[in-house]
């Protein structure tokens, strides 16, 4: 019995389908934010959301929801991604922190 209701779930075709349209604002450039048409008022925003929800949540799924939540548009999600991971990735990396303090006495 649990074996053919199980054959049945797999056995559906999804109905629902989502399209991304991604705007390319200005191919003539190797910036990110500017391909995508972001401001740099708008960049300073996402990267601040994301910071604030790499410090709100421990596990990442619900940062992410978090980030997605805020972005407007398909073309935020890219680089808010991309931000995100490179902050759990200076946050993993033990030479990371060595970096940061000799960048501040850098600018002291």
């Amino acid at each position: 019995m649990i074996m053919s209701m199980l054959g049945k779930l797999f056995k559906k075709e999804k109905t629902t389908t989502q399209e991304f349209n991604l705007c390319i604002v200005d191919d003539t450039t190797s910036d990110l934010w500017v391909t995508l048409g972001i401001t740099d008022v708008r960049r300073d925003e996402i990267i601040a959301f994301c910071e604030k929800a790499f410090e709100n949540h421990e596990v990442k799924t619900d940062c992410y929801k978090e980030i997605v939540e805020q972005c407007k548009h398909i073309n935020e999600v890219i680089p808010s991604c991309i931000i995100f991971e490179r902050m759990c990735e200076l946050h993993n990396n033990p030479l990371a922190n060595m970096i940061q303090i000799l960048r501040n006495e850098d600018n002291q």
